[in-house]
């Protein structure tokens, strides 16, 4: 092809990539696409299985992956934060933690947390840990023929992960690991400091005289969406740009309207698990104290015993380093391992890097856990 026609070619596909995707932007986004049953599901809530369906070698991204045929006997259950919706752990063909996992001989489980609406503004943590959290591994258990089970969470994921150990957990978790979990909230620069002084002025005030209805404090997802891009805008600055430049290459336009997805299209935050969140977490720091007082029940994160790997991101601006780091000093875990890797909040988890450290790490970690 000489280089007119390439740039006539090129040109072409730029205005019609351009036209596609203001007109049928449904066409270019790739996620939530890997085979799956839904094994249970209550309310919103939903839990999946994912069959192995990969026999020969694929490629995330540039790595070529080769499906083992070992099958590891303890399940893996993903968890993901709230906010947001399961298919992140699916994100796309070459970029799928459900399709890497798989492929490295694990049975794997999601939990989707669903939708949430303005008439789910009580939905609160007890109903996540004490009430679904706990079924879920309960039907996890009855359909894997498994009596362990292996729990990997981001983000607010691993918070819930966490709870439901501390509180509910057993010698049936076998293998926690968190990813960019928050756990020291007044350890993040900014935030931490400004709500470590609100709370020494606050902390004589009962909590109880600063809730109020659930309904007041609920986030409709496009609310979520904009609070995650000004932790970092010249980023989506820069993604727009990148898009504009890569207009005529059709597979660039899938791959970057279908990460943009996951940040434009955000779920609700139900607003007594927000109201939760900014009193006890965020302004009392319930976290760092490793108990957090629940309906019925208390988290204490010294009854953990089960293996665990925790992971930060070293340019994470949500959730720090030491932030993400003081589990280790909760957990009783006698094999307990912290790792920092490349990427920010998100990339830590689904970036271009993710696949050669955080995945790999885990995979690796959890096979050699998993007999």
């Amino acid at each position: 092809m000489t280089k007119i026609n390439k740039f006539l070619t090129d040109a072409t596909n730029f205005v019609r990539h351009a036209i596609e995707r203001r007109t049928q932007p449904e066409n270019f986004i790739l996620s939530d696409k890997t085979p799956h049953d839904v094994i249970y599901s209550e309310g919103i809530m939903q839990l999946r299985y994912y069959p192995h369906i990969d026999t020969d070698e694929f490629q995330l991204d540039d790595t070529k992956i080769i499906p083992t045929q070992q099958r590891h006997r303890v399940p893996i259950l993903l968890v993901p934060p709230l906010g947001v919706y399961g298919w992140i752990y699916d994100l796309m063909a070459e970029r799928s933690w459900v399709r890497f996992l798989n492929a490295r001989g694990f049975e794997v489980y999601l939990v989707d947390w669903g939708d949430p609406k303005e008439e789910n503004a009580d939905l609160c943590i007890e109903t996540y840990v004490n009430q679904w959290y706990c079924k879920v591994v309960e039907e996890v258990h009855q359909h894997s023929g498994c009596d362990k089970i292996s729990l990997v969470g981001y983000c607010m994921g691993g918070l819930l992960t966490l709870l439901y150990a501390g509180a509910h957990g057993g010698d049936n978790i076998q293998n926690i690991v968190t990813i960019a979990t928050p756990i020291d909230f007044h350890a993040n620069p900014i935030q931490g400091k400004i709500m470590a002084a609100i709370n020494q002025a606050t902390k004589h005030i009962p909590l109880s005289k600063m809730e109020r209805d659930p309904a007041s404090y609920h986030l409709p997802g496009d609310v979520v969406a904009r609070l995650f891009k000004l932790t970092n805008p010249l980023t989506g600055i820069i993604s727009y740009f990148d898009l504009v430049r890569n207009l005529s290459d059709r597979d660039y336009i899938k791959a970057h309207l279908t990460t943009k997805e996951w940040f434009n299209n955000m779920a609700d935050y139900p607003g007594a698990t927000v109201q939760q969140l900014a009193l006890k977490f965020n302004l009392r720091n319930e976290l760092a104290s490793g108990s957090v007082p629940l309906t019925d029940t208390v988290a204490e994160f010294s009854r953990i015993n089960a293996s665990f790997l925790g992971f930060a991101g070293d340019n994470d601006k949500i959730v720090s380093i030491p932030a993400a780091k003081k589990i280790m000093e909760l957990v009783s875990s006698t094999d307990k391992e912290f790792q920092v890797v490349p990427g920010g909040h998100a990339g830590v988890f689904a970036g271009g890097k993710a696949k050669q450290h955080t995945w790999a790490i885990t995979a690796d970690w959890l096979a050699q856990r998993s007999a």
